[in-house]
């Protein structure tokens, strides 16, 4: 049996529709269109199936004409509409006229109308961010600092900023720029010197010193930027050793350890999973950010093991992770 939860975000719907609107047939060719697995367009496709935009008989898809106005048109009243349709939206709606609700009552509410197994707060949080993300996109509330609400004036304003105390929350540059760089660090005697002995723009030698910076791997002086100790060894190394050394010190990033604490088990979406972070720590980021900080974090997280990238856009953690983390804590 089909269930009547949205798992995904709008914009996963409507790229969807995309696709179907213009020729994709199938599954297969959703995915090809997306860049995604099969496993992973079936699951985006349901979405669009529960809400009546997509019809899905015998293996073949087609979408309807409210479907056509939504992406045709930019129409989101049919969208809107089906929304309200769902299981539990109607009774969301109504608790946040009163006051503001957080993702993970949102998510109970939901998963007990939808008749879903969830039974932990992970999964609760997810979900009720998810739906907080559609009631924002369709216009009939907005969500801010953990929070689903009917408007802005019902938002209390948290922080919890994921501040890495030794610079940048994120990696700037892949990892082969680091090792690029990490050779005229160690000699360079100014920084003025330092973008002399490299064949980098001054754009990307800011760019990497920043990532050294906040890997605890380079340290800032009056005169210039210099290695750390952990640089140093980092600098010596082997190719075996330089992972496992990165591996520690990017996990001693906040932003990193609270993207692998979300991560469930088994494979899961990239940017999903980036965006779920957002919510958890009550950033707001928008999509631009958050594709932004996917697309840096990602060579990151494959170079050092610390994951596996399953398809386009999908990764998997590895044990490394745990065993890391217990290093480095």
């Amino acid at each position: 049996m089909t269930t009547k939860q949205l798992f995904r975000r709008p914009k996963h719907t409507e790229d969807v529709l995309g696709e179907i609107t213009s020729g994709a047939s199938t599954s297969d060719g959703v995915a090809e269109g997306l860049g995604n697995s099969r496993k992973t367009a079936m699951n985006k496709i349901h979405d669009g199936v529960i809400l009546g935009l997509i019809n899905r008989e015998n293996g073949q898809l087609s979408v309807t004409e409210d479907a056509r106005r939504i992406v045709q048109l930019q129409d989101l009243d049919p969208l809107r509409e089906a929304f309200k349709q769902l299981p539990g939206v109607s009774k969301l709606l109504n608790q946040i006229q009163d006051d503001s609700v957080t993702f993970e009552e949102a998510g109970r509410l939901i998963s007990f109308e939808t008749k879903s197994g969830a039974a932990s707060e992970k999964l609760f949080r997810k979900y009720g961010a998810i739906y907080a993300h559609w009631i924002n996109h369709l216009d009939i509330g907005t969500k801010s600092d953990g929070v689903v609400a009917s408007s802005p004036e019902q938002v209390s304003v948290e922080t919890d900023p994921l501040e890495n105390p030794r610079g940048a929350n994120c990696p700037r540059v892949p990892p082969e720029k680091v090792f690029e760089l990490l050779p005229s660090i160690s000699m360079a005697e100014s920084r003025e010197e330092l973008k002399t002995t490299t064949e980098m723009s001054s754009t990307t030698v800011e760019k990497t010193l920043s990532t050294c910076y906040a890997l605890g791997i380079a340290d800032y002086t009056r005169t210039g930027p210099v290695l750390t100790d952990r640089g140093k060894e980092l600098h010596r190394s082997s190719v075996g050793n330089r992972k496992t050394i990165l591996a520690e010190e990017l996990l001693q990033v906040p932003l990193v350890q609270a993207y692998c604490d979300e991560a469930p088990d088994g494979p899961f979406d990239a940017e999903d999973l980036m965006s779920q972070v957002s919510d958890k720590h009550l950033k707001g980021w928008s999509e631009v950010t958050i594709e932004t900080r996917i697309k840096r974090l990602t060579p990151w997280l494959t170079y050092t093991e610390l994951a596996e990238k399953e398809s386009p856009g999908e990764l998997t953690l590895t044990e490394k992770t745990d065993q890391q983390a217990v290093t480095a804590s």
